[in-house]
């Protein structure tokens, strides 16, 4: 029986597993935590021979004990397919090829990898070790033509010993990789299917004596005030006779100062030798995620003429997780955890990312208030839980398992209770625990994911808490918690995660997976974290997921593109599910991770009764707000008029206390007071001055705006010529067709205004969150076809305006449901056009709709936008948090949130006013009779529509000019949370309106925006 195809046997000739360190020859370099500093070190990594073959015999027999030379050249890091062999496919959860257990396909798609290297005469007098971090998915090694073993376990590490097999000079390692083993049948995660040698591979020279393994626990008294390091140390001497009065001092450090030690002497090494410290430490710093204190234990080994032997750093937090009345606490405090769930991910690499940008990831975690990760849906590079023990991160760390595909078939426990698939389940926690059992950011064990219930769950708990008892264990599908010790559930809606609240659980509560990010989204944060702030045995939340999973190409004319299923001829795939994140591709932040970072704000500020007076509360789980400072600004009618600076009230976790403002005198209008959250002093991840979050507070509604000044114009005139109207002033003229109503040209000192007739509108571009909607409702019912059909159009004099009434029902084809609508013009001599309009729904259609708006084609030569609204930023109804009521000009091109799948993007809500402008300050004021919602897109809604990929993007010969009465809110629904009631829009009764008024060189639209341009004769009116 093939190896990759034997469930019995996981690996040949690996090492057992152990805790990831390095040994080196002086504490000086010890304390560099370098591993290339290290002792016996060889990093393999970099260019390696290789050879693609799509099945394993095809591999030629001389590969396994010659060089080839005429092969090509891949790198290690990496994922075989990144570099144009083999093919890639993206599916959720379906395996792609027959479920046939324990059997893949015999045409198993093989990397063949060559690495020489060269060891000097003193390499070999040491125990020489090979350890392999990341191999995806089966892999064998071969060194100098001599098998050494073989693996199974992606994201596990695995160590051989190759002594034996090496020689002083040139030796050559051969690695034959399978993309199938049986081992797929329990890695199928939620990404793209991909294989290689995608972590570091590195030999490792021990010496004969030396330290094999340890386990690090802090344990506090009862006041968590003085504490205890315990360590368990196990020595190996691989030489034939025992080792004689050997040396094993362990010193731990603050800094330089050493703040206890505690040495065994006269130790005698024999193959296996055990060593127990209980080291007294007096006060020690705790750990936690915002105050990641850590110490730097050293463990020497001496020998018996007190030579070093090697010093083993080990960087170590005070820190321990106890469970009381069913809530959780670190260190004796209460908290919660605010997470994402993370996979690896590089737009240009695939899995195979490098620690730059690991750490890059957890800094923008740490700078949006995020204080946890789940490692989403497997081990990560050993070095990942350092970077988190060093910046402050509590950790979720889950095991490489799932098996997800079985859901497919009706049986998703189909292996997970199956006996015979024990070994193989509980090896992958054993394996996991073992390597990073010594981290302290680590405060939860999860057993894998998605992979159903059974026997083999038990044992794999029953082995992690012998293992580890000092740790708590979690896995969603227990879904009773039988066995682990945290209750978990997937996209809970708001209104379960209340009822979770009000009637909790004996063991403590979390959602693994809440919010599904995918494009324009999640909508909603707000909502749920209101909800979870108020129940404590709600104790932790983690955002599906961190980073979209694209892959960077360029087209032909050089244009970015982000791939995703089915781009690379893959069948069957999920398309674009896999573009689910909080960052893009490429790490930069998008909205939904701005939004995370608001509610997420550390620090809260409500509005009191009081005018002068704001409550403080203090949302840190283990800080005061002593490095807390306020910036609160007075802002009237979107102007700042005064500013100060404020220390926050030195609070601790939980507290609340009111703030003094000092506010000075306002005038008459819209009163904001907006408070910026800032943390004073630099940290790891942060400049000094880092904001935290922003608040607003309405103090003062705007007071009614001036009447316009009456001046003099020129007599309208208004003509019919043939098919159309033209209503013409001093610099001005407007055009409707008589045949449909439309509005074609509105011409401003010989500029033309309109690049596209406005027309109502029920549907905007579906974004990902509305895709089931989409599918489900306004596909079938043509909601996305709704046709305007002109029933009448009236011209009146009314004064000196021209009105220009025009009715129409909008409707899509086949069904009897739809929208009689009323546009009603009034043009003024002055050149001022408001638009008015209504509608009133017919037949029985009852579902919700994306909005109800004008999309409005604008000429091209506007380059400008200044606005009086929410912003600057895109937001949604349920997503809004970070962005402030304010005055805000932006070009543009800066509006358009150009996420990488095309979708609706850059709303602008409860907009006062806003103006176009192009270069020479001519544009349009607009102002709205109550605030409304806007976006300007260099892009038809058509082309957003029916575009797959930002390349397929053609810019049209006109703005669109999105001027929105209502906008569905964006809920999470590609994978989640459908949108809150409160948040939803219907075809129900509208009416709305605004005034278009041409803006001249010269003037502003503050000056503008203090007059009333709404018409208030007789004459106007809305249903």
């Amino acid at each position: 029986m093939n190896n990759w195809e034997n469930i019995d046997k996981q690996s040949e000739n690996r090492l057992p597993p152990r805790a990831w360190f390095h040994g080196y020859a002086s504490e000086a370099q010890a304390r560099t935590l370098n591993r290339d500093e290290s002792l016996g070190f060889m990093l393999l990594s970099g260019k390696w021979a290789f050879s693609y073959f799509d099945h394993p015999e095809k591999v030629p027999a001389e590969f396994y004990r010659e060089a080839m030379p005429e092969w090509g050249e891949i790198t290690v890091p990496g994922m075989w397919q990144m570099e144009g062999h083999g093919n890639l496919q993206y599916t959720d959860e379906g395996f792609p090829f027959p479920i046939d257990v324990p059997y893949v396909p015999t045409n198993n798609p093989t990397g063949a990898y060559q690495r020489q290297f060269s060891l000097t005469a003193e390499w070999l007098q040491r125990q020489i070790i090979i350890k392999f971090d990341g191999v995806e998915t089966y892999f064998e090694v071969y060194v100098n033509g001599h098998y050494v073993g073989f693996s199974k376990g992606s994201r596990l590490s695995a160590e051989f010993e190759i002594s034996p097999y090496v020689q002083a000079g040139e030796n050559l390692l051969s690695v034959r990789v399978m993309q199938w083993a049986d081992s797929t049948y329990i890695e199928d995660q939620d990404m793209w299917w991909m294989a290689g040698i995608f972590r570091d591979v590195y030999l490792t020279g021990q010496p004969d004596v030396h330290l094999h393994d340890f386990t690090v626990v802090t344990e506090f008294d009862e006041n968590y005030g003085d504490a205890e390091l315990q360590l368990s140390c196990d020595l190996r001497n691989i030489a034939a006779t025992p080792a004689e009065g050997y040396q094993l001092l362990a010193q731990l450090f603050d800094g330089e100062k050493c703040v206890a030690q505690q040495q065994h002497d006269a130790l005698s090494v024999h193959s296996d030798s055990r060593c127990q410290f209980v080291i007294p430490v007096k006060t020690p710093k705790q750990w936690n995620a915002e105050h990641p204190n850590l110490y730097l234990l050293l463990l020497t080994l001496r020998d018996n003429r007190g030579e070093i032997v090697e010093v083993v750093p080990q960087q170590v937090g005070f820190r321990d997780i106890k469970v009381r009345d069913g809530l959780f606490y670190v260190n004796g405090r209460y908290l919660k955890l605010h997470g994402v769930n993370r996979h690896d991910h590089d737009h240009q690499k695939g899995r195979a990312i490098d620690m730059a940008r690991a750490e890059r990831d957890i800094i923008l975690m740490k700078q949006h208030n995020i204080n946890s990760v789940r490692t989403a849906h497997y081990p990560n590079d050993p070095r990942f839980y350092a970077l988190c023990d060093q910046y402050g991160l509590f950790v979720m760390a889950e095991t490489d398992l799932e098996s997800h595909g079985f859901a497919n078939v009706g049986d998703i426990s189909r292996i997970t209770d199956d006996p015979a698939w024990e070994q193989a389940y509980v090896e992958r926690i054993e394996r996991h625990v073992l390597a990073q059992k010594n981290h302290p950011s680590i405060i939860i064990w999860s057993l894998g994911n998605e992979s159903g219930y059974g026997c083999n769950i038990r044992a794999m708990t029953a082995r992690c808490k012998q293992l580890d008892p000092t740790r708590l264990v979690h896995y969603e599908e227990d879904r009773d918690a039988e066995v682990v010790d945290v209750i978990s559930t997937m996209y809970s809606r708001v209104s379960m995660m209340n009822a979770f609240g009000e009637y909790p659980h004996p063991k403590p509560r979390i959602l693994c997976e809440y919010a599904h990010a995918m494009g324009n989204g999640p909508g909603g944060l707000a909502q749920y974290q209101a909800v979870i702030n108020q129940h404590k045995s709600l104790q932790g939340h983690y955002v599906w997921e961190w980073c979209d999973h694209g892959l960077l190409v360029h087209d032909e004319q050089g244009r970015e593109r982000y791939q995703y299923g089915g781009d690379y001829g893959d069948y069957p795939n999920n398309y674009n599910f896999c573009m689910d994140g909080l960052i893009y591709p490429d790490q930069r932040p998008g909205p939904g991770l701005r939004e995370y970072k608001q509610v997420l704000c550390p620090v809260a500020v409500y509005p009191t009764e009081k005018n002068d007076v704001l409550l403080v509360e203090n949302r840190y789980w283990f800080s005061a707000l002593n490095d807390i400072e306020l910036h609160v600004t007075y802002q009237v009618e979107g102007e700042i008029i005064a500013q100060h600076t404020l220390a926050a009230p030195c609070l601790q976790p939980g507290e609340k206390e009111e703030l003094h403002l000092n506010a000075p005198s306002l005038p008459v209008g819209e009163v904001f007071i907006n408070v910026e959250v800032f943390k004073r002093h630099a940290t790891a991840y942060s400049e000094a001055m880092h904001p935290l979050g922003q608040y607003q507070i309405l103090r003062q509604t705007a007071a009614a705006r001036e009447a316009l000044p009456v001046k003099q114009f020129s007599a309208l005139l208004s003509e019919t010529r043939g098919h159309q109207q033209v209503v013409s002033g001093t610099d001005f003229s407007l055009t409707f067709c008589r045949l449909n109503g439309e509005l074609l040209s509105w011409r401003v000192q010989g500029e033309e205004i309109v690049g596209r007739a406005p027309h109502l509108t029920f549907f905007k571009p579906t974004i990902d969150n509305h895709k089931q909607e989409f599918e489900g409702l306004w596909q079938p019912y043509h909601v996305h076809l709704m046709q305007h059909h002109f029933r009448a159009m009236r011209h009146s004099a009314q004064g000196d305006d021209v009105i220009i009434e025009v009715d129409t029902v909008i409707a899509p084809p086949v069904f009897d449901f739809g929208m009689r609508c009323t546009y009603q013009w009034r043009i003024t001599p002055a050149g001022h056009v408001s638009l008015e309009l209504s509608g009133i729904p017919y037949g029985n259609y009852q579902a919700i709709i994306p909005k109800i708006g004008l999309d409005f084609g604008i000429s091209k030569r506007f380059s400008q936008v200044e606005y009086y609204g929410r912003g600057p930023g895109e937001n949604y109804a349920d997503s809004c948090e970070s962005n402030l009521i304010g005055r805000y000009r932006q070009s543009v091109d800066s509006l358009f949130e150009n996420y990488p799948f095309p979708q609706d993007n850059g709303n602008r809500q409860q907009v006062r006013w806003l103006t176009v402008e192009d270069e020479k300050g001519n544009g349009l004021f607009i102002q709205p009779r109550k605030p409304i919602n806007f976006s300007l897109w260099p892009y038809s809604a058509e082309m957003l529509q029916q575009a797959q990929h930002i390349n397929e993007l053609e810019e049209s010969d006109y703005l669109t000019l999105n001027l929105d009465d209502q906008i569905l809110g964006l809920g999470s629904n590609s994978w989640g949370s459908e949108v809150l009631d409160s948040f939803r829009v219907y075809l129900k009764p509208f009416s709305y309106g605004f005034t278009m008024v041409p803006l001249r060189p010269g003037q502003s639209a503050a000056s503008l925006a203090a007059y009333d341009f709404q018409p208030h004769s007789e004459c106007a009116h809305s249903c």
